[in-house]
């Protein structure tokens, strides 16, 4: 025979029944560590008012959540990229950066290596508002602006804007021709010109092998081609409209052009670094969603001269009218298969040296 069970004990069953019963009905809620603190570190590029916006909107977080400490890193993907596949290798749970902005060759890279969190809707409700062509698979990647790259030019020398990519392998332009070494934007867009693509490489590299003498200098910084082309030592280069913009501004000799085939887009990404904790990712997702709020959007396009990649950026008048800075330039810029680029990145690289630099010796 069972025995009776006490009053006590009774109650005590049924409080814990209840609570078992409340838990299975609400929404399962990641617990803080154990001090009830979140620390992160945030990656913002350095200079060009590209750290305004970002800024702001962290200071505004820190200010709205005392148990948040935001560390804030300022620097390039080229230098701070390769640290954080460092780490991760050694200690893949503590990210050296948790989140923030990475250009299109980090992404394609932070792809192979297996670096990004996926991120969805559920963790960043703005990201719905960006254009699908900019959102990578598995939200691994959330288009925020772009860069769009066409061709710079000496306005003392060229007194017509170019109307094509052509012009930078055209016969007659010998010397008058200066880009990054290696630029693989220029050897997609020479195959694309001619009968292939990035899958389809070989006429982007007979392109530049038949005209390497139209090459002045490949150089490896801004400046290196901001003096080459006001000086006049060449006379064009493909380059992004938003330092052209910038350039011109300050009353350099120079222009811009969109050449009639399309300008390239170079996107700029915000992402979440794989190993984050669930407190973590929370916080990187809500500073994300912020920076695309529509004035954020607007205002760092607007700072920086890219294109927002968001279909409700609060655009000033001046960028509406800008064709370089509208959202119809960013929704027709040529999205090269950065993916497979980054794939064949150490074979072209071999052939380009190879088949290019040799012949401007």
């Amino acid at each position: 025979m069972s025995r009776p069970v006490s009053s006590s004990l009774s109650r005590f069953l049924r409080m814990g029944c209840a609570a078992l019963a409340l838990a299975a009905s609400s929404p399962a809620v990641p617990a803080l560590a154990q001090d009830g603190k979140v620390n992160i570190t945030f990656f913002i590029w350095a200079g060009s008012n590209q750290g305004v916006i970002p800024t702001k909107v962290i200071e505004d977080y820190r200010a709205a959540h005392p148990n948040v400490t935001i560390d804030i890193l300022e620097s390039n993907n080229t230098i701070t990229y390769p640290k954080m596949v460092a780490a991760r290798r050694t200690t893949p749970d503590d990210p050296l950066v948790h989140c923030g902005f990475f250009n299109v060759d980090a992404i394609t890279k932070g792809k192979v290596d297996d670096m990004w969190a996926p991120v969805s809707t559920a963790d960043v409700p703005n990201m719905a508002n960006v254009l699908e062509r900019f959102v990578r698979p598995e939200g691994k990647g959330i288009g925020y602006q772009t860069s769009t790259i066409g061709i710079m030019y000496n306005t003392d020398k060229v007194k017509e804007p170019p109307k094509s990519w052509s012009v930078l392998w055209a016969d007659g332009n010998d010397k008058q021709v200066t880009f990054f070494d290696y630029d693989t934007r220029m050897l997609a867009i020479a195959a694309r010109l001619n009968g292939g693509d990035e899958r389809n490489i070989d006429p982007g590299f007979e392109v530049w092998a038949n005209h390497a003498g139209n090459i002045r200098a490949l150089v490896d910084s801004n400046d290196a081609v901001k003096n080459l082309i006001v000086s006049g030592d060449a006379y064009y280069s493909p380059w992004f409209a938003s330092l052209a913009s910038v350039w011109m501004k300050e009353g350099a000799p120079l222009g811009f052009a969109a050449p009639e085939e399309g300008m390239i887009a170079f996107p700029v990404y915000l992402a979440i670094a794989n190993g984050v904790t669930p407190e973590e990712k929370k916080v990187c997702g809500d500073l994300i969603n912020t920076l695309l709020e529509p004035e954020n959007a607007a205002r760092y396009g607007e700072l920086t001269y890219s294109v927002p990649v968001t279909t409700n950026a609060a655009l000033s008048d001046e960028q509406k009218a800008n064709p370089l800075l509208s959202l119809e330039a960013a929704e027709k810029a040529i999205l090269l298969d950065y993916d497979y680029i980054a794939e064949m990145s150490s074979d072209w690289r071999e052939r380009w040296d190879r088949e290019v630099k040799f012949k401007m010796r």
